[in-house]
């Protein structure tokens, strides 16, 4: 007899609360993902005082990530359930 594995949905989170509330991560990636968001939120394109160390017009995604240390998870979810890229050709 096969045993039935329970599947279970998880929330993705889509912003620095929802981050620190998520299932979806450990403690210490939910903190990175938060810094993550916070980044994102107060960045704005034609501010380049609000991109801190980060060059948004030449570093590609995969450098930002690393930036922030997150995980291969998150950055999967973060790419593919929050940004909605279909490839990870984006990371470059």
């Amino acid at each position: 007899m096969l045993k039935k594995e329970k599947m279970a949905i998880a929330k993705v989170p889509s912003n620095d609360m929802e981050a620190l509330q998520s299932k979806l991560m450990g403690l210490f990636e939910k903190k990175r993902c938060m810094n993550f968001y916070k980044y994102v939120e107060n960045c704005e394109l034609d501010n380049k005082s609000t991109w801190k160390t980060i060059d948004v017009e030449n570093q590609n995604m995969s450098d930002v990530y690393k930036h922030y240390k997150l995980e291969s998870n998150t950055i999967d979810f973060l790419g593919h359930a929050v940004a909605l890229h279909t490839t990870d050709d984006y990371l470059n």
